[in-house]
């Protein structure tokens, strides 16, 4: 997908401006928590861990949140991907830290800085990557709608702004990667392009094994799965020499975690939930539940994504190129978390699980806008409102959102009540 200059220097505008407004909302925002962001024992401690163990400490067989196994080792449930993804915010931290004289412990202030900074650029860096491929399907301005809609109106804010920490806004910047490399594979077969697809391949799988399915995305996007894998197979035979050094990197990758795995258990893949006694339950799952649940439904939180199920589910119908793909990865996605034990995924604003597939859900959902501004016609300022009520409602919700939104005390009466609160409606 060529860039010409202008549109490179539009595109580092835009990053440029939405890394700093996000990182200004999530440094003011969560001034009340302070460091406590970074060492709170959270999930967002337990990816984070790994930098100042191996980065100032050298060492990764004694992180401070871990499960003691019968062998006496600690191990991490959670994989390294985040940790590499944040490691050059970590040391512009570190380095800050000895220009002005302090100790670099990986919890002071010039890290929470970069806490925010790494996540609202990647988030920023991810919509951008969406705006160039969907600026291809359509206007600039739908484009452009789609991905503030996206950001505002949707808990991908949340998991930027407020829960930086967490995974989901970097494997929503790989999933728009992904989709970004498929594209311009699909446009123009390049060397470069192949390789970049293999690394970020890698890192999504070393951020969250579970996106795995996401890999489907370069292997059967854009067409028939027999023409799609048909395909594929000219560009791994125009391009053998990039195919190989591709699967060497994505090895590499992933080497890392496979080496941890293997020091602290002794096998080199290992279920890390498991030892806690955590599963799966495949016979039954909560489908409805995982969708309309006052215990994190996610289209009951973040219904602005109503708009964009539909029309995929019409265009896979219809058997729009791509649409079919995007629907079975969301598809398994929806199987996969809705039988997982802690289907709700516990502590969560709206079902984190699905913030990544926002970047695949741009396409349908940049469909659904425009549809929507034809039929509105001339009227097209009416829109405003319900686009601007669903996006005031996802901010105050982020702001208001507390831990744990979930669980026996969390009721319908509860969801209720917050909602209310939401809207000024009670204190």
């Amino acid at each position: 997908m060529t860039v010409s200059p202008s549109s490179l220097r539009t595109c580092l505008l835009i990053v440029a401006g939405l890394t700093a407004l996000l990182t200004w909302l999530g440094w003011n925002l969560n001034a009340h928590y302070g460091v406590i962001v970074l060492t709170h024992k959270s999930d967002p401690l337990g990816y984070y861990q790994f930098l100042p163990g191996v980065l100032l400490h050298g060492d990764w067989m004694h992180l401070s949140y871990t499960e003691t196994l019968d062998n006496g080792n600690k191990l991490s449930l959670y994989t390294i991907g985040v940790a590499v993804l944040r490691a050059p915010f970590f040391l512009l931290a570190t380095g800050w830290s000895y220009l002005i004289g302090d100790e670099p412990t990986g919890f002071g202030l010039p890290y929470y800085f970069v806490h925010f900074l790494g996540a609202s650029l990647y988030c920023s860096t991810g919509l951008v990557l969406l705006l160039r491929v969907l600026q291809r399907k359509g206007s600039t301005g739908i484009a452009a709608i789609t991905i503030v809609l996206l950001l505002f109106g949707t808990n991908l804010y949340f998991y930027t702004v407020h829960e930086a920490g967490m995974s989901h806004v970097y494997s929503f910047f790989l999933f728009a990667w992904l989709l970004y490399l498929t594209v311009s594979m699909l446009e123009r077969p390049r060397s470069s392009t192949l390789l970049a697809l293999f690394f970020c391949g890698g890192l999504i799988l070393l951020v969250r094994p579970l996106n795995g399915i996401a890999l489907l995305i370069p292997v059967l996007y854009g067409s028939a799965p027999l023409e799609a894998i048909r395909l594929r197979l000219k560009w791994v035979t125009a391009l053998p020499r990039s195919t190989v050094i591709g699967v060497l990197i994505a090895l590499a990758v992933v080497a890392p975690q496979l080496l941890y795995w293997y020091q602290v258990t002794g096998n080199w893949l290992v279920f890390t939930y498991g030892t806690k006694g955590q599963g799966f339950n495949w016979g039954s799952p909560h489908l409805w539940d995982i969708l309309f649940s006052h215990q994190g439904g996610w289209l009951l939180y973040t219904p602005i994504m109503i708009g964009a199920v539909a029309v995929l589910l019409w265009q896979a119908w219809r058997n729009v190129p791509g649409a079919r793909t995007i629907l079975l990865v969301l598809g398994l996605a929806w199987y996969i978390y809705a039988s997982w034990w802690s289907w709700w995924l516990g502590g969560s604003f709206g079902h984190r699980g699905f913030v990544e597939h926002y970047a695949l859900l741009a396409l349908p959902f940049s469909s659904f806008v425009q549809s929507a501004a034809q039929w509105a016609g001339p009227r097209k300022r009416n829109l405003l409102i319900p686009a601007g009520i669903l996006v005031f409602l996802n901010i105050r919700m982020s702001l208001l959102a507390f831990s744990p939104m979930d669980g026996p005390t969390w009721t319908w009466d509860s969801l209720l009540d917050f909602w209310a609160r939401a809207f000024f409606m009670t204190g």
